[in-house]
């Protein structure tokens, strides 16, 4: 009790503030990539032509049957189902297309058999047709392979330095704005790194995937670009006319 019967109310405990920074690993840790690798065993590391094959014509299968349903029996449904049949029509091809490009993607690395002509060959096929450059990937990809993390030199997603933010970048800390950078990267930000490298390093002249003189790629590597640039207008003059 104090003067004139009020009690003390004790000061509420001070919160900690939230640092980020704190999370972040600073040290090495106590184990090296080739420690980690030995820890696997060696049967992971194996290759197998026939397995591969088998998931793409799974693949291929699950994507005809849905191309088929879609286009034989959608068009018969009452209104309004047909605004709900196609939606997930869409997301369940596109899942499966997803799997191309990823089967194609573990190609660049040549993750699909033990020949590198067939991975290639296969890897161009499927990309080819989802209209990725397969061999300017390919190359651009190991190099984000061999230098992930790294400002300097990694290839793709490079994070900026606090002083090279934009004034606008602070408003987009929140959860709308993270929503409308995730928008336009799943939408535009695939398209704009093939054309203009975006989120890439800087060059000193424009970075494109179908430049075969571009900065991103060797002289050795000219060639397969222009056969993935080939590759990318057959597919587009294969598209239905009219």
């Amino acid at each position: 009790m104090g003067a004139g019967g009020r009690t003390s109310v004790p000061p509420s405990p001070k919160k900690p503030e939230f640092n980020p920074l704190k999370r972040v690993p600073c040290s090495k840790p106590p184990f090296t990539l080739c420690q980690i690798k030995k820890a696997i065993p060696p049967h992971c590391f194996k290759r197998f032509v026939l397995r591969s094959f088998s998931y793409l014509i799974y693949d291929l299968v699950l994507a005809s049957l849905f191309y088929y349903v879609a286009t034989n029996y959608f068009p018969s449904l009452p209104q309004p189902l047909p605004y709900v049949a196609w939606p997930i029509y869409w997301a369940m091809q596109g899942c499966i297309f997803t799997a191309f490009w990823a089967l194609a993607h573990e190609c660049g690395h040549q993750a699909f058999s033990d020949y590198q002509w067939l991975d290639d060959t296969i890897g161009f096929i499927l990309h080819t047709f989802l209209l990725t450059p397969y061999f300017s990937l390919k190359y651009s990809h190991r190099r984000h392979h061999s230098n992930t993390g790294s400002l300097e030199r990694d290839e793709v997603f490079v994070p900026k330095k606090k002083s090279a933010l934009k004034w606008w970048a602070k408003h987009f800390n929140n959860p709308l704005g993270r929503f409308l950078e995730i928008s336009i990267q799943l939408t535009l930000g695939w398209p704009l790194y093939l054309l203009f490298n975006i989120t890439g390093p800087p060059y000193d002249w424009l970075a494109c995937h179908y430049d075969p003189y571009g900065p991103i790629f060797s002289d050795r590597q000219r060639l397969q670009i222009y056969v993935s640039d080939a590759g990318m207008l057959f597919t587009f003059s294969c598209w239905p006319k009219g």
